[in-house]
């Protein structure tokens, strides 16, 4: 069944997927707060989806058509990973803060870094390469803004309640996500953006958010300034060369 909608339509085949991973999630997030244990379900239905999506890719050898490969070009072409390190640390720029017991960060961590490489995957992976196919401009900006708008689930399954807190993650996380698209464009290799994306997710586990929460915005403002910066200098790099 997955082959034929692959052979129909590849935008298609990662939008089913984006669908699965959105919804499932939204409820298994709350039944994982109802269990007391933050994430905790999330993480055997998001390996469920990567085994899936693993082992369609392995079957038809997909997996350097989707960049699971090493990266393609010299690190100065993207700025030496430095912006993407910047990025992936921002949550213990202000400090480390354990907030849950040992067992629940652990959940969380794990959680987090799933999330990430699920994440990666479906947009950067599925969703850009097959638009990509017919215009690379189109697949950059709808899959930054597509992955920025949906941080508006979090508004519904009780991640957040604060609607600044969420306009400041879509801002950011669209800018975040066309610094990806240009990693991916340029490195032709998905693994930067899925380390630089787990770990930023991961670290939100020792976040002070007491500090956090009274800068976001300016914080905000800092990431989609060295986001945007940086996914500009590493296209004029690329049209360079």
């Amino acid at each position: 069944m997955l082959e034929k909608l692959y052979k129909k339509s590849e935008v298609w085949f990662a939008v089913v997927f984006i669908i699965a991973y959105v919804v499932g999630n939204s409820f298994l997030i709350q039944a994982s707060e109802s269990a007391g244990i933050e994430m905790v379900y999330t993480i055997p239905y998001n390996l469920l989806l990567l085994g899936i999506m693993f082992v369609f890719m392995g079957k038809n050898q997909l997996l350097g058509y989707y960049g699971i490969n090493r990266v393609k070009c010299e690190a100065n072409r993207l700025l030496y990973y430095v912006p993407l390190i910047v990025i992936a640390t921002v949550n213990i720029w202000f400090g480390v803060c354990f907030k849950m017991d040992m067992l629940a960060t652990a959940v969380y961590f794990a959680a987090m870094i799933i999330t990430g490489i699920v994440e990666e995957m479906l947009f950067r992976g599925l969703l850009f390469k097959a638009m990509s196919k017919s215009n690379v401009r189109s697949a950059i900006i709808v899959t930054s803004i597509t992955f920025g708008i949906g941080h508006i689930v979090n508004l519904v399954n009780g991640n957040s309640v604060d609607y600044v807190e969420t306009i400041c993650q879509i801002l950011y996380a669209v800018a975040i996500g066309f610094l990806l698209a240009a990693v991916l464009y340029v490195g032709e290799s998905l693994l930067p953006c899925i380390i630089t994306h787990s770990m930023l997710n991961a670290l939100s586990s020792f976040s002070n958010e007491t500090v956090i929460d009274n800068i976001q915005i300016p914080v905000s403002v800092i990431l989609c300034v060295i986001s945007a910066v940086s996914a500009v200098l590493i296209f004029r790099n690329a049209n360079r060369e």
